[in-house]
């Protein structure tokens, strides 16, 4: 059952509006023995803010209340968190293609704008759409993977989705810094990370351990080997870890994006030694994440612009084609590519890449609308913390735009109540939503979800939390991708 009394304790100490929202809440969802029943969508549909707001600043207590509510008041509409799998088994089997999926990162505001986004998948109709968060940006956002599912449901609630929401776990990576300190320690921190989005409703997970690539080695194999023992370890643990009904779709992960472009090769070394570590009867991965000429953040000049990234899509497709072919994986998975031009982004459909990761174009519609005073606010703090990370060949223009991460989990509360220019926020990423669907050939795909993901409503769980969670400082991400 939903802790109300919790939440409207926390309400209490809370503002006018969360007091209000709270109340509108009640007056438009009831729940007995049978479950949730709305009876007022509207009323519920513009109130529910009040969710997110109490899971990002609230206690534990009160966050885990707000989880709750926010998943059993999103089931009663038909939202839930699911599994991306069954899709792209298809691709494996070609039975679909022509589309790249979109996983988006929303660093800031998560709330305000999941809604920008949410709002173009309506309007487009489209259905094939991720909502992410990786390793690295719950240390600098301040978001774990309970607050961050709470608001993207809640936004699926205020902006009238229906049907699955994919959240998943992007760059679930081990730090190869920490790692070499304590192996098995680091492990288990991610095992623990793996455990907790879980059971806040993550059933998509890319595990990351290519940090452990040894590229000192002559062989392929060899080099890989470290990469794909661990990979594989992680992903026995997900899917012991799975619900009941939910196949999590697994990725992995071959190369550093940024560094040297994958091979044929390495996908083959990789697969075929994953194969050898998981046993035969257990799904394996439906995707791998590969290196074609992007980097994290873009290319940034010295004048703030964006330059051109030489992206293969011919490399692309040759490596999408070997994991399909012979080893049964949907396809490849492009990470940095938010700052392509959108004339690159229309090419990876055809190139048979699965899946595309954007963040940095929706951090860059947030910081687009804050007021002045916010941004260089933001922007000092950053020069005078992280002002070693300053390259001796950047210009300000370059450095802040690397640093522009930082600030999010430090001044979220900040920009949160900033409510005067969340209605440009969402516009913003609205317009950047509707422009990648329309590239990526994501529209009109409900239908195509709808067919594909069968897989049924899972009940709520309590937070899963080991000695192991959060034990690691996660602010410290120097070595992880993000």
């Amino acid at each position: 059952m939903i802790d109300f009394e919790a939440l409207l304790d926390a309400a209490q100490s809370g503002s006018e509006q969360d007091r209000a929202e709270l109340q509108a809440i009640l007056k438009s969802a009831s729940q007995d023995t049978s479950g949730v029943k709305i009876a007022n969508p509207a009323l519920l549909s513009s109130s529910v803010g009040v969710l997110a707001r109490l899971a990002a600043f609230g206690t534990t207590e009160v966050q885990t209340a707000a989880h709750r509510a926010a998943w059993e008041v999103a089931q009663a509409l038909g939202i839930y968190p699911a599994s991306i799998d069954a899709l792209y088994r298809q691709f494996a089997c070609n039975e679909v293609a022509g589309l790249t999926v979109p996983a988006m990162n929303m660093r800031a505001i998560a709330f305000q704008s999941a809604r920008g986004v949410f709002r173009a998948m309506r309007d487009l109709s489209v259905g094939a759409a991720i909502f992410e968060l990786s390793r690295g940006e719950i240390g600098f956002t301040g978001q774990r993977p309970h607050e961050y599912a709470t608001a993207i449901l809640c936004a699926a609630i205020a902006e009238g989705h229906a049907g699955p929401v994919f959240l998943q776990g992007d760059h679930f990576q081990v730090s190869a810094t920490r790692f070499a300190q304590d192996s098995e320690a680091e492990t288990e921190a991610v095992e623990a990370l793996i455990a907790e989005a879980i059971s806040a409703g993550f059933f998509n997970i890319d595990i990351d351990t290519s940090t452990l690539v040894d590229l000192s080695q002559a062989e392929i194999d060899a080099q890989q080997h470290p990469n794909y023992k661990l990979s594989a370890r992680l992903a026995n643990f997900t899917r012991k870890a799975e619900p009941d009904g939910v196949t999590i779709s697994l990725g992995g992960e071959i190369g550093e994006v940024g560094e040297s472009n994958s091979t044929v090769a390495e996908v083959n070394a990789y697969l075929n030694g994953f194969a050898t570590c998981t046993p035969d009867n257990q799904p394996g991965l439906t995707k791998l994440s590969i290196q074609s000429g992007t980097r994290h953040g873009g290319n940034v000049q010295a004048d703030g612009s964006f330059g051109d990234m030489p992206v293969d899509f011919d490399l692309i497709e040759d490596l999408s084609a070997a994991c399909r072919d012979p080893h049964g994986l949907g396809g490849c998975v492009q990470h940095g590519a938010s700052m392509l031009t959108l004339e690159k982004i229309s090419k990876l459909p055809a190139a048979g890449c699965i899946e595309v990761h954007l963040a940095a174009a929706f951090l860059n519609a947030v910081y687009d609308n804050l007021p002045d005073e916010l941004v260089q606010r933001a922007d000092v703090w950053a020069k005078e913390h992280f002002s070693d990370e300053w390259k001796s060949d950047w210009s300000e223009a370059q450095f802040l735009h690397h640093a522009r991460r930082y600030p999010i989990g430090p001044f979220k509360q900040d920009w949160w109540q900033a409510t005067a220019c969340h209605d440009a926020v969402r516009n913003a990423v609205y317009r950047s939503a509707v422009a990648y669907f329309k590239a990526l050939r994501v529209e009109n795909t409900s239908g195509l979800i709808r067919t594909a993901i069968t897989q049924k409503p899972v009940q709520w769980t309590a937070p899963v939390l080991t000695e192991s969670t959060g034990r690691t400082d996660e602010s410290a991400i120097q070595d992880l991708a993000s």
